[in-house]
C-alpha cells in the first residue's frame, strides 16, 4: 500500500496532464473538424498553403528542397524565408503515409499544427516548473491548453503553419535551458563535464536551433538568454546565481544551436533576419563570443582582479557592461549590415503605412481609431490575461524580496514578449504562454492561501485543518480563470479558415482553362538556382505571364491554380503610387486604365482575380498601401447611408448630417475616387468602361445572398433593395455592418444615387459573384467616322457568366474630328464561359450599327473600319 501512496505521490500529475492534452485535443481536432474536412481538404488561413507548396515540392526531389521561388512575385521570384523545419516534418509525415500531393497531402498537413498544440503542455509544463515548482507547472501546462485566439487558432486543424512551432521551441529553449543551469549551478565545473550533466545543455542548444530552423528570426532566443546572463554579472551579488555554470551552460547551448543551424545557414544572398543567411549563424557565434568572455571575467573576479584595482564590488559590473559596450561597437563597424538587421527589429514594435492595415501586425491594445482598448486581450486570452499580469507584478515582488536568478530571468522573458505584444497583434501566440506560466503561478498561490491543496492532501492521506469557506472561495477564483477562457476557446475552435468554395473553384477553374497547364505543372515542381539578387526578371525557361490579385490571396493563386501571382502574403508585389512602384495595390486603385497598363505591361500581367472582399472592406488595406498612410486612403470614401424614420435609406456626408430617429449603418460609403478605380470597375461594374479586360469566370454568389436568391428576384431591383435595407438595418441595430454581398449591393445603390451621372457607366443593383477572372487583351479596334455634331459614342453589348448572370458591357469614348475609336475585349466566338450573347451596339446620335467580333481579332489587336453614318 505504501508503495501506491508513493506512486501517486509521484505521478500524481500525469492524469492531469493526459486530460488537458484530451481538452486540448477537442479544441484543436475535434471542434474544428467539419470545417477542414468539407469539399475539400481545406487547409487554413494562407501561409499553410505555401507550406503545402513547398512540401510538395521537396517530396518530389527529397531531400532537397526550393530556398527560391520563380512562381511567386511575379517575374521577380521571392527569396523563401519559410524554414525547413516544418518543410521536413511535412514531407516525412507525407512520404511515411505515402501521401506526397493533393488532398491526400493536405489531410497529412493539417494534423500537424494541431499535434504541435497538443505537445506545447509539455515544455510549459518544464519550464514553470524549472522556475516555481511542480504544482504550478500543472497549472500552466492545463492553462495553455485552453489558451483561446491566436494561440489556438494558429495550432488548430488545418492551419499547418511555423507559428505553433515558434511558441513550442522558443518555451522549449527556456525551459531546458534553465532545467540545464538547475542541474549545473552550484557544483564544481569538472563535476559538470561529463555525459550525464552535459546533456541539459546539449538539448538545450538543440531546441535554440530548432527554434531558429522553425522560424528564421527565432534568432531572438539568443538576446534573451544574453540578457539573463547580463543581469546575472551586472547585479553581481544582489542576485542569486552561480554566474561561472550559467556561462558555460551558455556556451555550450549556443555552440550545440550554431551547428544545428549550420547546413542551413548559406541559403540565402547578404544578411537576412528572416530570411536563412550567415546572419544568424554569426548571432549564434557571437553570443558564443560575448559568454565567453563572461565567463573570463568571472574567473578575474575569483582571482581578486578588481580588487587588485580597486574597484572592489563594483569592478564586475563596470567590467561586464564595458565589454559589452565594446564587443558591440566592433561587430557594428565592422558588420553594419548585421547592425542593420539587428537594428530592425525595432520595427516589430513601430509598424507603420501599409504594414497598418495587416491584421497580425496592427498594434495589440489599440483600435483602428487609435483608442486604447482592452478587448483584444480578452478575445485572445479570455479572464486569463488579467491573472496573468496580476502573476508577472506579483513576481516582480517576489523578485524583489528572494533575488532568484531564475525567476528574474523568465520575468525579463515575460515583459520582452509584453513589449512584442504590445508592438504587434502577431505575438499573442507568443505571450499566450506567459499568461499560461504567470496565471499559474497566482492560482497556485490562492490554492496554497485559501487551502485548497490542503484538502487535494488529505484526498491522498494527509490530515491538515482547512476552512470550507476559503476552500470555496479558491474554488471560485480558479472557475473566473478557466470556465469564460475555456467557453472562449470553444467557441473560437469550430472554424478553421481557408479558401471558401468559391475561391477554391475560381483556382481549379483557372488551373484548368488558362493558357500552358502543362508546362506551369511540371515547372511547379522543378528545383530553381538561386540568383545573387530577385531585382531584376527572373529568366524562366518558356514564355510564362503573371495573376495579379491582392496579396492576400497568392498563395492560393500559386498552390491551387499553379500560376504566378504578382503579389504574395509576403507583402511583395504590393507596389504604390507615391512612388509609382508598380504592383497590386497601383493596379487596383488606379484612376484610369491607362495607369493600370502601365502596371500590367511591367509585370507581364494576363489575368486579373478580384473578390467581394478586395471590392468593400480590403479596398480600404489597398488604398493605405498605395498612398502610403492611413489618412492619405481617405479620399476614397466620403460618407454614410442611413435609414430614415419614413423608411427610405438616405446619404450625409457625416453624421452630423444624419436626420434624427434615423439608424445610421455602419458602411463607410465610397467617394466618385473610389468608383474610378480599377477594382470598382471590374468587380461592382463588371468591367464595363474597360478596353482591355474582360470577365472569363464568375464564381457563385456571397453565401447570404445565394440563400436569399429563394426568396428574392435577383433581378429584380426593388425586391434586391429591400432584402438589402433589412438587412442592413437589422444588423446596424446590433452595431454590425452589412454583409459583404450587402455592402456590394449599398454600393451600387449609392453609385446610382450619386455618381452615375458624372460617371457615366449604368449599373444595375444586384449581388454578383464573390470572385471573378479576367482576361488581359489587347483588344480589338474599331474605328471610323460619325456624322453631324456627335461628340460620342456608346457601345453596349449583353454579356451573359458561367452563372447565368446577365450583365451589359457598357463603354463611351469621345469622338475627335469627327472620328472615333473604341476598343473591344469580347468575342463572339470566345472559347471562356462568359461571353456576349448579343452583338455589340454602337451608338453615335441617331445611328446604331450591330458588329460581332471574332477572337483572332481581339488577340491580334486588329482594326476594324465602323463608319456610323
Amino acid at each position: 500500500m505504501q508503495n501506491v501512496d508513493d506512486l501517486i505521490k509521484k505521478y500524481w500529475h500525469l492524469p492531469i496532464l493526459v486530460i488537458a492534452a484530451l481538452i486540448s485535443l477537442k479544441l484543436r481536432i475535434l471542434n474544428p473538424w467539419d470545417s477542414v474536412f468539407t469539399w475539400t481538404v481545406r487547409l487554413g488561413g494562407n501561409d499553410p498553403w505555401y507550406y503545402y507548396r513547398l512540401i510538395e515540392n521537396t517530396i518530389h526531389n527529397f531531400p532537397h528542397r526550393i530556398w527560391f521561388d520563380p512562381f511567386t512575385h511575379y517575374p521577380y521570384g521571392s527569396y523563401t524565408h519559410f524554414g525547413p523545419f516544418l518543410v521536413y516534418l511535412g514531407s516525412i509525415a507525407g512520404i511515411i503515409f505515402n501521401a506526397t500531393s493533393g488532398e491526400s497531402l493536405r489531410t497529412v498537413l493539417a494534423f500537424i499544427p494541431a499535434i504541435g498544440g497538443i505537445l506545447a503542455i509539455l515544455p510549459v509544463y518544464l519550464l514553470t516548473r524549472e522556475v516555481f515548482d511542480k504544482r504550478t507547472a500543472v497549472l500552466a501546462a492545463f492553462l495553455i491548453a485552453i489558451v483561446p485566439g491566436q494561440f489556438l487558432q494558429r495550432s488548430i486543424l488545418g492551419f499547418n503553419d511555423h507559428h505553433i512551432w515558434e511558441a513550442f521551441w522558443q518555451v522549449s529553449a527556456l525551459g531546458t535551458f534553465m532545467l540545464a543551469y538547475n542541474r549545473w549551478k552550484d557544483r564544481d565545473v569538472k563535476d559538470n563535464l561529463n555525459a550525464n550533466q552535459l546533456i541539459y545543455p546539449v538539448i538545450a542548444g538543440i531546441c535554440v536551433g530548432l527554434y531558429i530552423l522553425a522560424w528564421g528570426a527565432g534568432f531572438i532566443v539568443a538576446p534573451i538568454l544574453l540578457s539573463f546572463i547580463f543581469f546575472a554579472f551586472v547585479l553581481g551579488e544582489l542576485i542569486n546565481a552561480d554566474r561561472k555554470n550559467l556561462s558555460l551552460v551558455a556556451v555550450i547551448t549556443f555552440a550545440v544551436a550554431a551547428l544545428i543551424y549550420l547546413p542551413f545557414a548559406f541559403n540565402y544572398p547578404g544578411f537576412s533576419r528572416v530570411h536563412y543567411s550567415p546572419f544568424q549563424l554569426l548571432v549564434l557565434a557571437g553570443s558564443v563570443v560575448i559568454v565567453a568572455v563572461f565567463y573570463q571575467t568571472e574567473r578575474w573576479n575569483e582571482a581578486g582582479f578588481f580588487d587588485k584595482l580597486g574597484l572592489g564590488k563594483k569592478g564586475m559590473p563596470v567590467a561586464v557592461i564595458v565589454i559589452t559596450a565594446i564587443i558591440v561597437g566592433v561587430f557594428f563597424t565592422i558588420m553594419p549590415d548585421f547592425a542593420r538587421n539587428i537594428l530592425s527589429i525595432i520595427g516589430v514594435v513601430q509598424p507603420k503605412g501599409g504594414a497598418l492595415t495587416v491584421a497580425e501586425v496592427y498594434p495589440f491594445f489599440f483600435t483602428h481609431n487609435g483608442e486604447f482598448t482592452l478587448a483584444n486581450a480578452v478575445l485572445h486570452f479570455g479572464s486569463l490575461f488579467f491573472f496573468g499580469m496580476v502573476g508577472i507584478f506579483y513576481s516582480a515582488y517576489r523578485v524583489i524580496r528572494r533575488r532568484n536568478f531564475v525567476e528574474l530571468s523568465i520575468l525579463i522573458w515575460a515583459v520582452l514578449m509584453f513589449i512584442a505584444l504590445w508592438g504587434q497583434n502577431r505575438f499573442a501566440y507568443y505571450f499566450a504562454a506567459v499568461v499560461a506560466v504567470y496565471s499559474a503561478l497566482v492560482i497556485s498561490v490562492v490554492f496554497d492561501k485559501l487551502h485548497l491543496y490542503k484538502v487535494l492532501e488529505n484526498a491522498l492521506g494527509a490530515k491538515n485543518k482547512f476552512s470550507y469557506v476559503r476552500v470555496a472561495f479558491a474554488v471560485l477564483i480558479a472557475l473566473a480563470a478557466i470556465y469564460p477562457t475555456y467557453i472562449l476557446a470553444d467557441a473560437q475552435s469550430s472554424y478553421a479558415g481557408g479558401p471558401n468554395k468559391q475561391w477554391y473553384d475560381a483556382m481549379l477553374w483557372m488551373k484548368e482553362n488558362t493558357p500552358d497547364g502543362d508546362k506551369y505543372d511540371k515547372y511547379y515542381l522543378q528545383l530553381y538556382p538561386t540568383p545573387q539578387s530577385n531585382r531584376e526578371p527572373f529568366d524562366y525557361p518558356f514564355e510564362t505571364y503573371g495573376v495579379i490579385s491582392w496579396w492576400d490571396y497568392g498563395h492560393w493563386i500559386e498552390s491551387i491554380a499553379h500560376r504566378m501571382p504578382i503579389a504574395n502574403p509576403f507583402q511583395a508585389g504590393i507596389g504604390n503610387k507615391y512612388n509609382n512602384v508598380p504592383g497590386a495595390s497601383s493596379f487596383f486603385t488606379a484612376e484610369n486604365e491607362s495607369y493600370a497598363e502601365w502596371v500590367a505591361d511591367e509585370l507581364n500581367v494576363r489575368y486579373v482575380v478580384s473578390d467581394i472582399e478586395m471590392e468593400t472592406g480590403k479596398f480600404y488595406a489597398m488604398a493605405v498601401w498605395a498612398e502610403g498612410d492611413l489618412p492619405l486612403a481617405e479620399k476614397y470614401y466620403s460618407g454614410f447611408l442611413y435609414y430614415s424614420p419614413s423608411g427610405k435609406f438616405g446619404y450625409a456626408s457625416s453624421q452630423w448630417d444624419v436626420p434624427m430617429n434615423s439608424i445610421i449603418i455602419p458602411l463607410r460609403i465610397p467617394s466618385e475616387v473610389y468608383y474610378n478605380t480599377m477594382e470598382a470597375k471590374l468587380h461592382l461594374f463588371d468591367g464595363s468602361g474597360l478596353s482591355h479586360y474582360r470577365m472569363i469566370y464568375e464564381s457563385d454568389y456571397p453565401g447570404e445572398w445565394k440563400s436569399y436568391s429563394s426568396s428574392v428576384d435577383l433581378n429584380n431591383e426593388s425586391q434586391v433593395l429591400q432584402m438589402a435595407l433589412y438587412e442592413s438595418v437589422a444588423r446596424a441595430q446590433y452595431g454590425y455592418s452589412p454583409t459583404m454581398g450587402t455592402q456590394e449591393v449599398l454600393y451600387k445603390y449609392a453609385y446610382n444615387q450619386l455618381y452615375q451621372e458624372n460617371i457615366g457607366i449604368p449599373v444595375k443593383i444586384a449581388p454578383s459573384g464573390y470572385v471573378k477572372i479576367f482576361e488581359r487583351v489587347k483588344g480589338a479596334v474599331v474605328t471610323g467616322k460619325v456624322s453631324g455634331n456627335v461628340t460620342e459614342v456608346t457601345v453596349t453589348a449583353a454579356i451573359k457568366t458561367n452563372q447565368n448572370r446577365t450583365f451589359e458591357y457598357w463603354q463611351t469614348v469621345k469622338v475627335e474630328d469627327g472620328t472615333y475609336t473604341v476598343v473591344l475585349p469580347y468575342s463572339h466566338d470566345i472559347n471562356y464561359p462568359v461571353k456576349p450573347i448579343t452583338p455589340y451596339y454602337i451608338k453615335a446620335g441617331d445611328v446604331v450599327k450591330e458588329l460581332t467580333v471574332e477572337e483572332s481579332q481581339v488577340q491580334n489587336g486588329d482594326v476594324i473600319e465602323l463608319d456610323l453614318v
